[in-house]
């Protein structure tokens, strides 16, 4: 079955997310049909931004992108919808007043606001530095949504050498507490990435490439033009296709590489722009190569 990426490049950020999504609107519309709005606890929408610290815009999801989605979930879902993120640096409410998250709440009353750094958790296992087992809570908010949204700006990371929707939502339902476990070393973090997949996945993923972060990403890194912007239902598609348009492979994307980002390509179904019209070369983290270099032999083990 073929996997449908979509790829726009319209006169703005906001124009440019919107046909996105309009293009998926007979996708969307199925996922939201499958909410139960008689059970009170699982009838919601969360959109996951990313605001990995809270003074840094480039870093972070813009406003005009959220107002996008929640525009277009509007004729479609009358129930409730959750702006839901858990800072790893600073504070998260804080995150949303810097960032202008919270006048969204003017246009959209029905619009809720969570930290999920507080949430009410459940235990997982990822991987420590040995990689053996390692318990740790995340967000049961997060777990339980029928339909969680991802959208944030591509960028170049510090361990997991690009980070897109995947991990935007993986490492984001982690609990404060528990958030420096994630840090056990280059291969543990991608094998815990796709150990938390099960839990967090996307069910739409949506890559604001308006604008994108290169260098040391994914909080201080520099700003790149791109203009586009990159939706799929299926969030491995999405992010192995935003990979390879920042200039990256995603082979070498450890966490891309155990949930099959090689498999999929090879089914996917591009509507909208070319992908090929829109080829970058981020400069990676200036330690790209020490994130590479555990993998040679990881990797080939996992794949023959």
């Amino acid at each position: 079955m073929a996997v449908k990426v979509v790829l726009t490049s319209e006169k703005d950020r906001y124009e440019s997310i919107y046909k996105a999504l309009n293009l998926l609107t007979k996708e969307i519309t199925a996922q939201i049909k499958t909410i139960d709005k008689k059970d009170h606890l699982k009838n919601y929408i969360l959109i996951k931004p990313n605001c990995v610290v809270e003074n840094k815009p480039l870093a972070a999801t813009h406003p005009e992108a959220i107002r996008a989605v929640l525009d277009f979930l509007a004729p479609i879902w009358q129930g409730p919808v959750f702006l839901a993120e858990g800072a790893g640096v600073g504070s998260t409410m804080t995150a949303f007043q810097n960032y202008g998250y919270l006048k969204l709440k003017i246009d959209f009353p029905e619009l809720q606001f969570l930290d999920l750094n507080y949430a009410y958790a459940i235990f997982v296992d990822i991987f420590d530095n040995r990689l053996r087992p390692l318990t740790i809570k995340i967000a049961n908010k997060i777990t339980e949504c029928p339909f969680r949204i991802s959208i944030g700006p591509p960028k170049t990371h510090d361990a997991v050498i690009v980070t897109c929707s995947i991990k935007n939502l993986a490492v984001g339902s982690i609990l404060k507490e528990d958030k420096p476990k994630i840090h056990q070393g280059f291969e543990a973090i991608n094998r815990s990435i796709a150990a938390l997949y099960e839990y967090t996945f996307p069910h739409l993923a949506i890559i604001d490439g308006w604008e994108g972060m290169e260098g040391d990403g994914p909080s201080e890194g520099e700003k790149v033009e791109t203009h586009f912007c990159l939706a799929s239902m299926e969030a491995i598609a999405a992010d192995t296709i935003a990979t390879e348009i920042i200039g990256f492979n995603p082979e070498n994307i450890g966490y891309l590489n155990y949930l099959g980002a090689p498999k999929i390509k090879d089914k996917i179904e591009f509507v909208g722009q070319n992908p090929f019209d829109f080829r970058y070369h981020f400069k990676p983290h200036k330690n790209f190569l020490k994130q590479l270099s555990w993998q040679k032999q990881t990797i080939k083990n996992n794949h023959g």
